[in-house]
């Protein structure tokens, strides 16, 4: 039952301190109250929606398929609902349209999409190997590898892996994930108490946050504007820049110069946080389980060798590919999915959600739940049938289903399925001497992520591979069978 005013804010915030998560306070209650869980924080009405049969109702109908109002998501776009993301209607339908064509246009989705992630990950293998069998803190690694594949599409440019002002950036990405939870928090629930207590809601910071990556944008989209050929559009940027230059008159245009700006922040921030934990925490994994490594290892010696690994690859490395839907199972970092809302009253099994009422997709519930055996356990097993072949159950939404489903699912799986191997490739991960085993319990936010760790690259092979052999091949001179070996630094007693 809720209370007068703040509704069930004050049973949340007391969950929250015992149980430190959302989405396990959500969990919690909708194992007491059903699939259905229906809350009031302060002025919002919300419900939590649970189980496999009723998230994929919400998905696939068109009265669910609105995107909230609340002042936390309209915000980060300038009051409005633009861009892709936060959008809905008739203008949501036209911009995702447009941004898929021009994505597309520029490599979206094709052989050179491929080449784009390849470069990136031999770019963080030779950073790798500069400082091998050194602690490395994990958390960031993977951003501006991440940022720069779909940069390189929208905007035409990559960054250096230790370039300081995308460092900077992606900080603030990451940052905008952490102020808050996806249900808004209290900016959200009670607005006006951003000009009573701006700091304590998140709204100064978030402010803040918002304006320095406008900034950046801002600037991108200006170098743009300033180099543009009219007649051979570089990117995406230069793509839309053309069309809003062709329809001069604003009422006609399909996008306007905020829109601009909201789309790119949405590719920005949507492509990157959620693929960088989710590899963060594939990497994790692999640590935590030096079984699951070294079948990995060895799938990897089995089906690409020494050359460079490729997406056509995918297909006969089921074990890798399950080892890769497993860590999506289990991190779920979209705990609740973005959030839905109702555009019109409508009936959920026995009960009608009121028209804007936003709804939260329990999917870190679905993906940890009872339906799976031993839920918390990492085993990619499950992933892979007994005739051997991979297997996707009806519990698994990582990238959700219907019109609202990922647009970077494509992109997601094979940027996750080629750092993996590349990586694994070259390196064996060890948690360094003396570090704790990383946890498995995640950071707060708007998505989850992992908790700070350390790992440690070595060009080695994994325990199990079989003594060198002094057999020699056979030639006009005498050579070594193929063996691998480990090298790692030797302490010298200088500083």
């Amino acid at each position: 039952m809720p209370l007068p005013i703040i509704g069930n804010l004050f049973s949340v915030w007391l969950n929250l301190r015992r149980l430190k998560y959302h989405h396990v306070v959500w969990q919690e209650w909708s194992r007491q109250y059903g699939e259905v869980l229906g809350l009031q924080l302060g002025c919002i009405n919300l419900v939590v929606v649970s189980g496999a049969d009723r998230i994929k109702e919400v998905l696939s109908r068109e009265v669910f398929n609105g995107r909230p109002d609340g002042f936390f998501y309209t915000l980060r776009s300038f009051g409005k609902k633009i861009g892709i993301v936060f959008a809905d209607g008739p203008s949501w339908n036209s911009t995702r349209r447009v941004a898929l064509k021009y994505l597309k246009t520029f490599g979206y989705g094709t052989a050179s999409m491929e080449a784009l992630i390849t470069e990136e990950c031999s770019e963080l293998i030779k950073l790798r190997m500069q400082d091998a069998g050194e602690p490395i803190e994990m958390d960031h690694m993977f951003d501006i590898p991440v940022v720069n594949i779909l940069w390189r599409i929208v905007a035409g440019k990559r960054y250096d892996l230790k370039d300081d002002r995308l460092r900077k950036i992606c900080y603030l990405i990451k940052r905008s994930f952490k102020v808050v939870d996806m249900s808004g928090g209290i900016i959200n629930f009670f607005p006006y108490l951003r000009h009573i207590i701006p700091g304590y809601t998140g709204y100064r910071e978030l402010k803040e946050l918002h304006h320095s990556m406008y900034m950046f944008i801002k600037n991108v989209i200006r170098e743009h504007e300033s180099t543009i050929k009219y007649d051979k559009p570089r990117d995406v940027i230069d793509a839309f820049l053309i069309e809003m230059a062709e329809n001069k008159d604003r009422s006609a245009a399909t996008v306007t110069d905020a829109e601009l700006q909201v789309v790119c922040l949405d590719l920005l921030q949507a492509g990157m946080e959620t693929v960088s934990n989710t590899a963060v925490f594939l990497a994790l994994h692999c640590m935590r389980d030096e079984d699951v490594q070294m079948r990995l290892h060895r799938e990897i010696d089995d089906v690409i060798g020494e050359r460079v690994p490729q997406l056509a690859d995918r297909g006969r490395m089921v074990y890798t590919e399950a080892v890769i839907l497993e860590a999506l199972r289990i991190s779920s970092v979209a705990a609740v999915g973005i959030p839905h809302m109702a555009v019109q009253d409508a009936q959920l099994g026995s009960y009608i959600i009121p028209r804007g009422t936003f709804i939260l997709l329990a999917l870190h519930d679905l993906h940890n739940g009872p339906q799976w055996e031993d839920p918390h356990l990492f085993n990619p097993e499950r992933f892979i049938s007994n005739s051997g072949k991979l297997i996707s159950p009806d519990s698994f939404l990582p990238f959700g289903c219907g019109r609202r489903r990922c647009i970077g699912e494509a992109l997601a799986r094979s940027e996750l399925f080629l750092f993996l191997t590349h990586l694994l490739q070259s390196f064996h991960l060890e948690t360094p001497p003396g570090d704790p085993q990383p946890s498995t319990d995640p950071v707060n936010g708007v998505t989850l992520s992992a908790k700070p760790f350390r790992a440690s690259f070595h060009l080695e092979t994994p325990p199990g591979d079989p003594q060198p052999s002094t057999d020699p091949v056979n030639g006009v001179t005498l050579s070594a069978k193929p063996f691998r070996a480990v090298f790692k630094p030797r302490a010298t007693g200088f500083n």
